[in-house]
């Protein structure tokens, strides 16, 4: 399900489900209500490139790996860190790109 079908659904523009799920002032509370249940419902999931760019935030954390002689991926500590740091990441609703 995506922006445009949940839309559909609810028989409301995509600016104002939009809207509505990113808590804009000039959408009622009643409309609000109806398309958060129906999101909810549906399991609509925004995707979050497309929300990152909606509202200027990329919600997303990045970690930079040095190039060395020694892989820090092999490094069993990293692997652990990594994998708790993404775990932690998702349950905030960011997401994590790795980068050398």
């Amino acid at each position: 399900m995506n922006l445009k079908q949940l839309a559909a659904h609810l028989n409301l523009s995509q600016t104002t489900v939009s809207r509505a799920l990113n808590g804009y002032p000039e959408v009622s509370e009643q409309t609000r209500k109806r398309v958060a249940e129906a999101a909810q419902a549906l399991n609509y999931a925004p995707n979050a490139r497309a929300k990152g760019l909606a509202t200027g935030r990329a919600m997303a954390i990045g970690h930079v790996i040095p190039i060395s002689t020694q892989h820090q991926m092999m490094n069993p500590v990293f692997g652990d860190f990594i994998a708790g740091a993404s775990e932690e990441y998702v349950k905030a609703g960011y997401d994590m790109t790795l980068s050398v």
